[in-house]
C-alpha cells in the first residue's frame, strides 16, 4: 500500500511539474508576442506621426514655391532677390541630387561576415532600404554616394557601387535623426537580428557630425545625355 501511495504521489508531482513548465512556457511565449506586437504598435505610430511631419513639411515647401513663382509672375521681387532665390533653389537641387557634399547627425553603420560566408549585396541593400524607410536625407557607402541610379551588386570578394570595387568592412552612412535610424535597424526581429542570423556583424554608432561625400560628376555615375526634358 506504500509503495502504490508513492508511486501515486511521484506520478502526480511528475504531472504537477509538467503542467507548470508548459505554464511557464506558454506565458513566457504571451509576453513575448505582447512585448513584440506592442514594438509594432509603438513603431506605426512612430511612422503615422513621422508621415504627418513630413506632409506638413512638404506642403510647406509647395506654399514657398507657389509665392516664389507669382512673384516671378508679377514682378514684385527685384531682380537681386529673383537671384539670390534661384541661387537658393539650384543649391537646394544639388543637394538633392547628390552633387554638394553634406554634413548632419545621423549614424554611421559598419558590416562585415563573422563567419566564411561574405557579405552578399542583398544584406547591404537591406540595411539602406530600411534606412531610407526612415526618412534618410543622404546616404553613402564607403563614401560613395547613394543616388537614384546607385547599383549595390556583388563581384565575387567585394562589392560594385557607382561602378567602383569597395572591400569590406563595408561602412554605410546616413544623415537623419540619429535616434529613428538606429530604432529601425534594432527593432525586434529586425534587420540586425536577421543579419546575424546569416553570420553578419552590424555595429551601428550614432554621430552628431556624419560627413558624406557628393556623387562623382566625372560621367560615370550621372548620365543624362539620352534624357530631354517634357515641356
Amino acid at each position: 500500500m506504500k509503495l502504490f501511495r508513492d508511486a501515486a504521489i511521484t506520478v502526480v508531482c511528475l504531472l504537477l511539474g509538467i503542467i507548470l513548465s508548459v505554464q511557464y512556457r506558454s506565458v513566457k511565449i504571451n509576453n513575448t508576442v505582447a512585448v513584440y506586437e506592442q514594438q509594432r504598435v509603438n513603431d506605426l505610430i512612430t511612422d503615422l506621426l513621422r508621415e504627418q511631419e513630413n506632409n506638413e513639411q512638404l506642403q510647406k515647401r509647395i506654399d514657398d514655391l507657389q509665392k516664389d513663382l507669382e512673384n516671378l509672375r508679377t514682378g514684385t521681387n527685384s531682380e537681386n532677390e529673383t537671384i539670390q532665390e534661384l541661387r537658393k533653389d539650384i543649391e537646394e537641387l544639388e543637394i538633392l541630387a547628390g552633387l554638394k557634399t553634406v554634413k548632419g547627425a545621423g549614424i554611421i553603420v559598419t558590416i562585415d561576415s563573422m563567419g566564411l560566408s561574405p557579405v552578399d549585396d542583398s544584406h547591404i541593400l537591406t540595411v539602406l532600404n530600411e534606412l531610407k524607410a526612415t526618412d534618410v536625407q543622404a546616404l553613402a557607402v564607403n563614401d560613395e554616394r547613394i543616388i537614384a541610379t546607385t547599383e549595390v551588386r556583388r563581384a565575387g570578394s567585394y562589392m560594385m557601387v557607382n561602378g567602383r570595387k569597395l572591400l569590406p568592412p563595408y561602412i554605410i552612412k546616413a544623415i537623419a535623426d540619429p535616434e529613428k535610424l538606429e530604432n529601425s535597424l534594432t527593432i525586434m526581429a529586425g534587420v540586425v537580428d536577421t543579419l546575424k542570423y546569416y553570420d553578419i556583424k552590424v555595429d551601428i554608432k550614432q554621430d552628431e557630425n556624419v560627413i558624406i561625400p557628393a556623387v562623382r560628376d566625372d560621367g560615370t555615375v550621372l548620365r543624362y545625355d539620352l534624357l530631354e526634358p517634357v515641356h
